[in-house]
């Protein structure tokens, strides 16, 4: 399965935001396991970093965007999807752009917390606590973290 995490469940990850972040952590963790294929935006980790970098130091950041590259695959755009996407005229332009970073990655899921921007998506939004769910009914696959501190 592939899925693409919209800005949101990343910045969620990488900010460890409450309360979104233990769902954003459970998706990494099958990401790890290999039983899904993660995908961002390109533009996701600008924008996390942008985001993060006012309450956490820019090489924290740095440092929790490269290991985030070892599970997750960033899609890039080209000129034409631009132009594709200013075409398509939804209101929200960034939307758009996410939508067809979903379709490039062939994701069955485009992973979000805010389902009704994705309205006219190929890619069927999901929230991440739908999509944990729907792991465990479909594919009988339960995620939890394990701290290994003391």
């Amino acid at each position: 399965m592939n899925v693409l995490l919209d800005t949101c469940v990343v910045i969620d990850y990488l900010g460890r935001k409450e309360p979104f972040f233990h769902d954003a952590e459970l998706i990494m963790a099958a990401g790890f396991f290999r039983d899904v294929k993660l995908w961002t935006t390109g533009q996701a980790l600008n924008d996390a970093f942008y985001v993060l970098r006012k309450y956490l130091p820019a090489d924290q950041i740095q440092q929790a965007i490269v290991e985030l590259l070892e599970v997750i695959t960033p899609v890039t755009l080209a000129p034409d999807d631009y132009q594709r996407a200013a075409r398509q005229n939804w209101d929200d332009f960034e939307d758009c752009l996410v939508a067809l970073c979903a379709q490039k990655a062939r994701a069955d899921y485009l992973i979000t917390r805010d389902a009704s921007g994705f309205t006219r998506s190929s890619v069927p939004p999901i929230s991440p606590a739908d999509w944990l769910a729907l792991m465990r009914t479909q594919k009988n696959l339960t995620y939890s973290v394990v701290s290994l501190e003391d």
